[in-house]
């Protein structure tokens, strides 16, 4: 009788011990699953990969000659629709009947001429900004009584000091065929750098300011 008991003993702790591996097994599985699963998912991409634009080395030439050409320009018209251009003043100081000062210049001859010039630098729309109203106030240059070039009698000038186009640099990063995008470096009056950006844009097969910089 002794010896029956003493196996269902063994056969007891056997099953317990088939069924406790069992259990082990199992939570394994579950587990590399469960991990495979959070690997998949970290691997997977959240956004797509961007790819940029690879300019040829004329394009690159070309913003670097338009920019070159173009920013010095830039810097005179701030000058013009900022400081004003030298012009005669009216007897005894009157303001001038038709609203415009006649403007003393040896570039331009009459309002055409210098509104060549701001086409020439910049895109049409706003080349048409700067020509009729650049800042809110109304024009600046006009067509006075003879036919010249004329100053706005409501021009007030700005009297502060600027930020030095002396050491100016530049950097184009064209950013399709027609787009580039130019980091303009200038100084201000504690010789800090001081960024400014404008975009260069393909116009009618020339490159142009899209808006001015100062």
């Amino acid at each position: 009788m002794a010896t029956k008991k003493k196996n269902g003993i063994n056969i007891a702790s056997l099953i317990i011990t088939i069924l406790a591996v069992a259990l082990a097994i199992g939570a394994i599985i579950f587990l590399l699953k469960t991990t495979g699963s959070d690997d998949e998912a970290e691997t997977t991409p959240t956004r797509p990969a961007v790819t940029e634009f690879m300019a040829t080395q004329e394009l690159v030439d070309a913003t670097q000659q338009a920019a070159y050409d173009l920013l010095p320009k830039n810097y005179k018209v701030f000058q013009y629709l900022t400081r004003g251009m030298t012009h005669e003043d009216e007897p005894y100081g009157n303001l001038p009947e038709d609203g415009f000062y006649t403007c003393v210049s040896d570039e331009f001859d009459n309002f055409d001429d210098f509104s060549d010039y701001i086409k020439g630098i910049y895109t049409e729309e706003t080349a048409e900004k700067l020509l009729s109203d650049p800042f809110g106030n109304g024009p600046v240059y006009g067509v006075d009584d003879t036919g010249a070039l004329g100053l706005s009698s409501e021009f007030v000038p700005n009297e502060e000091e600027g930020l030095s186009w002396a050491d100016v640099h530049f950097l184009c990063t064209p950013l399709s065929k027609t787009e580039c995008n130019v980091k303009v470096t200038l100084k201000d009056s504690s010789d800090n750098d001081v960024d400014k950006e404008v975009m260069l844009v393909l116009e009618n097969g020339e490159w142009k300011l899209a808006e001015l910089v100062g």
